[in-house]
């Protein structure tokens, strides 16, 4: 093809949109909800009342605990170290995975697992710390722990995805999350 039959408007090719604009709007995005949703269900438990699930009144203290799995000698049920286990793991998995794609999407500075690791880190401390200093729950080294392994389980399960399934995951979280967010908010005000 000669450059003017280049020029005509029917022969140039559409641009392609650029994937990883979006992808990091989409994880960007999913990330402030995850982080709103972590906010709403750790920091706002003392404002809650859920018969039999969720006893305000119990997480309105300041105690800390740096003994490791001591949640599994001390729980008053039977089941309660294994739903702060699996909860707290699965409350950080959304933020994990959207980090993750946060990170592989920039242009100058990328981060992968890594960065998931140390962001889970940062935000658990964070939460642990204001839950101790607003008297807004315990502040347990167990949750650390299982914070920071939700968070790294979440970019890993994302780092074995195509871009394409990856987006999809992304928007899947959207919808959870926000559902979530709005459910928590329920329980806070009512």
């Amino acid at each position: 093809m000669s450059t003017t039959e280049l020029r005509h408007p029917r022969n140039r090719l559409a641009p392609v949109p650029d994937l990883n604009r979006h992808m990091l709007r989409d994880a960007l995005l999913i990330t402030l909800l995850a982080l709103l949703t972590v906010g709403l269900a750790t920091l706002g438990k003392p404002f809650m009342d859920i018969p039999g699930v969720v006893d305000g009144s119990a997480h309105a203290v300041r105690r800390v605990n740096l003994h490791l799995f001591g949640g599994f000698t001390t729980s008053s049920v039977w089941y309660g170290a294994w739903s702060d286990l699996f909860g707290n793991i699965l409350l950080f998995m959304p933020f994990g995975a959207a980090v993750y794609v946060m990170g592989r999407s920039l242009r100058r500075v990328r981060w992968g697992l890594g960065g998931a690791l140390l962001l889970g880190v940062a935000v658990s401390v964070g939460i642990e710390s204001a839950q101790y200093v607003f008297r807004l729950g315990f502040s347990d080294i167990d949750d650390l722990l299982y914070n920071t392994v939700g968070s790294v389980l979440g970019a890993l399960l994302m780092a074995r995805l195509s871009r394409e399934k990856q987006k999809q995951i992304l928007h899947r979280l959207g919808f959870v999350l926000a559902l979530a967010v709005v459910g928590l908010i329920g329980a806070i005000l009512l």
